[in-house]
């Protein structure tokens, strides 16, 4: 058995994000295969960030915005931050 630790809920956030940050716009379930999500995971996540207005879905996919965009930058930065203390994230 592998010792793999479980994602929490804001490194799947940053995940999506990421994704949608190098891929571009996408649809949902090359996204869910690409994050390792099943697709009605996934689709929680993406009403819940639609919601908070990180990401939009249009006829391209599911996109993410200039909020989501702000947010990922700074979860990047903190994250860094913390590593840099020996703190894992």
């Amino acid at each position: 058995m592998r010792d793999k630790k479980k994602r929490s809920r804001i490194e799947i956030i940053a995940d999506i994000l990421a994704y949608l940050d190098k891929n571009g716009c996408s649809r949902p379930t090359r996204m869910a295969t690409a994050l390792n999500l099943s697709y009605d995971k996934l689709m929680d996540y993406v009403k819940e960030l639609d919601q908070r207005g990180m990401i939009m879905t249009n006829m391209e996919g599911i996109c993410i915005t200039s909020r989501g965009l702000q947010f990922l930058r700074e979860y990047t930065r903190w994250s860094n931050f913390a590593k840099s203390f020996g703190i894992d994230v």
